[in-house]
């Protein structure tokens, strides 16, 4: 009878250990969200100064330059639309002074941008690439996507102003023997959209 006891105690037992382990594991799920928000397109350029050049009264000289830090354009839209960024500019100006009284303009036809080599950030969509313009007063489009640009791209352009030979100096800002002088400047505009 003490043995029947004992095998029913350590089937009693053995039925218990096995209820709890084969009872099924409790499971419970969650959803877990977000709201993504879109960003802006930008662009981020800088002041270039050319050259100085000293006429000769002979020859078609150039005067050029390029920005002390790259340019950027980011597209943090999220939405994989095309982009351009397009230029327009004025002619440039020398200001009129107390002795040189007639303000100088060179044509801004006569300046030329060359976006140079457009190089993609990490993570950003393919590189575009883009030629060199000859600006003018009404915009153009200077770099385009062809298809998406999302991310950021950076380039640093080169700038080359055709100087003929006839062109007037810059104008003295001050008396005839002063050497200070009002350089040639125009203002360029950059819109990306």
């Amino acid at each position: 009878m003490r043995t029947s006891i004992k095998i029913a105690g350590v089937l009693a037992g053995t039925a218990i250990i096995l209820a709890a382990t084969v009872a099924p594991a409790m499971a419970d799920t969650n959803n877990v969200s977000d709201v993504i928000t879109a960003g802006n397109l930008s662009a981020t350029t800088s002041d270039v100064t050319l050259s100085a050049i000293t006429l000769d009264g002979a020859t078609l000289q150039h005067a050029t330059g390029a920005p002390a830090e790259a340019w950027t354009i980011t597209d943090a839209r999220g939405s994989g639309e095309a982009w351009s960024l397009s230029v327009s500019g004025s002619n440039f100006t020398s200001a009129a002074g107390t002795v040189d009284t007639t303000p100088r303009t060179i044509l801004i036809d006569q300046l030329t941008i060359d976006p140079g080599t457009i190089t993609a950030g990490t993570g950003s969509d393919a590189a575009t690439t883009a030629s060199p313009l000859t600006l003018s007063e009404t915009p153009q489009m200077l770099i385009a996507t062809t298809g998406s640009g999302k991310g950021t791209y950076s380039f640093t352009p080169g700038f080359d102003l055709s100087i003929p030979a006839g062109t007037f100096r810059s104008n003295f800002a001050g008396a005839a023997v002063d050497l200070t002088v009002n350089p040639y400047i125009a203002v360029i505009t950059y819109t990306v959209s």
